[in-house]
């Protein structure tokens, strides 16, 4: 969940700028975006903060709480998969409301020589509220992912899918339909303010001139999966063994990214959205809102939340993981870009919790053969 600077690089913002639909037929002639994604492989695992299992009951019903560390607006990282209401209950500061499809558990990257694929693991199904419903609900709001080679996430791209349990059918396989891409033409993502402190870690609360003109990924390049007047480049789906797990598909290729600048992104964001901060051209949030407005699950004094607020309010059922090498060793679980002893136990662990990053041949079973498959990972090296 960190990030280190290096030289942002964006091989066709001048394109894209200028003409999109020139840039788009570039791209197709020079071969791109044909072919259509195989099986998803995954080099990289980032657990996220896990809501769902700080439910409670109270002498009002039952309550969510958001663990301390994960909900970090200082840095653009979230952990709101609840409703915007939060106040003190029998000590604790905590919703009423909560959405299991919301709560990413774990997300997972990986590449191969012409895609990038995200998975991006949910809670659960359910809509769940203080009077015991759990309504099933699925996965029908917004999954995605936003990437760049610059670490504050400038002249960037962000992939959505709108509601894919329902978009495309069967909805366990690749489909486009509710995919939409954007792009930051103009380096504003991560702050609009040239001339003052800005980036990533700088806030509207930090610097008032950072939302200032800002309009984030402000040029559509992607719809229905499509790029404007060109090919099929994006893919969406529900995993065939687990419809809690949204899985997407990325021609990066097609973008005009290389393969070694996708396994060297300074930024990868994943995330799941329900609420607050839809909007493509409010990226980041915590440039578009002041701390007050978009308010804290985290608990501050007199029973409001850290900044004063009753719970959250402009950033609202929300969740978002930080992936940091996005395309680097599959044996690599701790993503520290070494293979050690700690990732064999890590893979252990994960096995013996049936957790899906131990699916190693990713059938839906956790068997003897998943040892095998990791150790054959671990062996190949970096």
């Amino acid at each position: 969940m960190t990030a280190t600077r290096s030289p942002s690089l964006n091989p066709t913002s001048h394109l894209a700028r200028r003409a999109p639909l020139a840039a788009a037929a570039i791209l197709l002639a020079a071969g791109s975006g044909l072919a259509q994604p195989g099986a998803p492989v995954y080099q990289s695992t980032f657990p996220d903060c896990t809501t769902g299992d700080n439910a409670f009951q109270a002498d009002e019903g039952r309550f969510w709480t958001v663990d301390a560390g994960c909900d970090i607006y200082q840095i653009d990282i979230y952990e709101r998969p609840t409703i915007q209401e939060f106040k003190m209950v029998e000590g604790k500061y905590a919703s009423k409301e909560y959405f299991e499809y919301l709560d990413i558990v774990q997300a997972r990257t990986g590449l191969d020589d012409q895609f990038v694929y995200v998975r991006i693991g949910l809670y659960g199904r359910d809509n769940s509220t203080s009077g015991g419903d759990d309504i099933e609900i699925g996965m029908m709001e917004r999954y995605g992912f936003r990437f760049s080679t610059d670490p504050d996430g400038r002249n960037g791209v962000l992939i959505v899918s709108d509601q894919p349990e329902s978009k495309n059918e069967p909805n366990t396989t690749f489909g486009n339909i509710g995919l939409s891409g954007y792009r930051d033409t103009n380096k504003d993502v991560g702050g609009a303010d040239q001339n003052g402190p800005t980036g990533l870690d700088v806030t509207k609360s930090d610097n008032a001139n950072e939302e200032s003109g800002m309009n984030g990924y402000d040029q559509v390049i992607i719809s229905d999966g499509r790029l404007e007047g060109g090919p099929e480049v994006a893919w969406v789906r529900l995993n065939p063994n687990d419809n809690t797990v949204v899985e997407l598909a990325l021609d990066y290729k097609a973008l005009g990214f290389t393969r070694n600048q996708m396994e060297n992104l300074k930024y990868f964001d994943v995330e799941a959205i329900k609420g607050g901060p839809k909007d493509p051209q409010n990226d980041l949030w915590n440039d578009k809102y002041t701390k007050q407005e978009a308010g804290s699950p985290n608990p501050g004094q007199n029973g409001q939340s850290e900044f004063g607020t009753d719970g959250l309010k402009d950033i609202y059922e929300v969740d978002t993981v930080r992936a940091i090498a996005v395309g680097g060793c599959e044996a690599d679980l701790d993503g520290n870009g070494e293979l050690e002893l700690f990732d064999f136990l890590t893979f252990v662990n994960l096995f013996n919790a049936n957790d899906p990053a131990a699916d190693c041949d990713s059938n839906g079973q956790f068997e003897l053969f998943d040892f095998l498959c990791f150790t054959n990972q671990f062996n190949a090296g970096c």
